[in-house]
This record gives structure tokens, sequence and C-alpha cells, in this order.
């Protein structure tokens, strides 16, 4: 029904892979007979990210540097899916790593695409409610993360006023919060 709305690809050459990044630039065709080169498109693996509450209903959040938009970020617990996972299993993995909490309350809230118009990753988003802690963390030797505990109305305040920027977090902060208040705590 679309198939006029796509574009055509010429050519593809790999410009940069390592483990941080796979960057492609292609020769594309547009449905409208204009050839767009280069056009540059990445590809890394999926992730989860969690919107954990504990059990008084606070968020369970993490902060971190973020070297796209210079600056340490308020975020919820979020991570690559490693070969082999799940997304749930690696949801689940976050959390503990990230935060040393786990939860026996999943509910998968969405699978979005952060960036479609340059990326062909998802996020798989969870939320885990009335989680509680069992350990430190456990952080990977690249992860330089503080976990913080924000109650619900903070957090909204947050959202509104452009102090929690992560745009799939936000998507998934609404998503649960709709969740969250359709069932009984």
């Amino acid at each position: 029904m679309s198939e006029h709305l796509k574009w055509k690809i010429l050519s593809k050459e790999t410009v940069k892979r390592d483990r941080w990044v796979d960057l492609s630039a292609g020769r594309y065709l547009l449905p409208n007979g204009m050839e767009l080169k280069p056009f540059y498109t990445t590809h890394s693996r999926d992730f989860a990210v969690i919107v954990p509450r504990n059990e008084a209903g606070e968020y369970l959040c993490v902060r971190q540097f973020r070297p796209g938009v210079s600056d340490v970020t308020t975020e919820f617990p979020a991570g690559a899916i490693e070969e082999g996972e799940t997304p749930l299993d690696a949801a689940k993995r976050e959390l503990l790593e990230e935060t040393g909490f786990v939860s026996d309350h999943w509910t998968f809230l969405c699978r979005i695409s952060p960036n479609a118009t340059i990326a062909d990753n998802s996020a798989w988003c969870f939320a885990a409610d009335q989680c509680r802690r069992i350990s430190d963390q456990h952080l990977d030797a690249s992860e330089c993360v503080d976990e913080k505990t924000i109650p619900a109305e903070e957090l909204a305040e947050m959202v509104r006023t452009n102090h929690f920027i992560q745009a799939v977090h936000i998507a998934a902060y609404y998503m649960a919060e709709r969740r969250f208040s359709a069932s009984p705590s």
C-alpha cells in the first residue's frame, strides 16, 4: 500500500565499524527521482529500558554522563540486549546491575524505534513494580552510574520541565504511568 514511498538502495558501504559504532553511507534513489548521497545510517543492538518503582511507589533512576549532550542526565536503567538474551532477560539484568534491585512484577510496555530516520535498532520498554534491593550495583568497567530514588511527583515535574530528557525514557515513563495508575498498588 505504501510501496511508492520506499527509497531504492543503489549502494551502501561501511564507513566505520567497531564495538561502539556501525556507520554506513548509502546512495538512494527517492520516489521523486532524486538521488540522495551520502545518507548515513547506523546499526546497533536493541536495548531494554526499565521504568522501575520501589515498594513505596518511588522511581528508581540513574544518573550518568552522556557524551551526545555533554551533560549528566537522569534516566531509567537501560542497556544493550546481549546475544542470546531476550529483551525481558536484558531488562532484569540491567535493573540489577545498575541499581541492585529486582522485581517480580514485570509488564511489557512497548517496542519503539529510538531514531527511525538513521538507526535500525529498537528499544524494548518494561515497567517493573514493587522493586526491592538485593545487592549493590554491579557496573561494567565502562559505566560510571549513580542510582537515585525519585518520588513520583518530583519525576513528573522533571519530565515537565525538561530535566529528564531521554526521549525513549520519556515515552516509556508515560506508558508506565498509564499502567501504574490503572492497577491497584
